[in-house]
């Protein structure tokens, strides 16, 4: 029985997604592309997020131009999850924004 009790949780816990620690870097936002809210870092690599949270998007209307080629502060996690495939797929969300002043 206890076996059991051991198999379930282990099953169960493994569908479930589990957040990674938050985050932050500085880039600059380059758009919203193809679904995706693009950054380039200072060295030049692209970042793309997948979403933003509700707080973050209250404040900044990031499928517009007007931020475009700002400087940001950007905390955000990164998610695991399982698509209609079955397949792992990575997941990053934008938790808060800031402009350096």
């Amino acid at each position: 029985m206890k076996s059991l009790l051991i198999v379930l949780f282990v099953s169960i816990s493994s569908l479930t997604t589990f957040a990674q620690d938050e985050s932050t870097m500085n880039a600059t936002y380059e758009g919203f592309v193809n679904d995706a809210y693009v950054f380039t870092d200072g060295e030049g690599e692209r970042i793309e997020f997948n979403n933003v949270s509700n707080q973050v998007s209250a404040k900044y209307d990031l499928k517009g131009t007007k931020f475009v080629g700002k400087q940001f502060s950007i905390t955000f996690t990164v998610d695991f999850e399982l698509d209609e495939d079955d397949e792992e797929i990575q997941v990053s969300t934008i938790t808060g924004l800031l402009m350096p002043i």
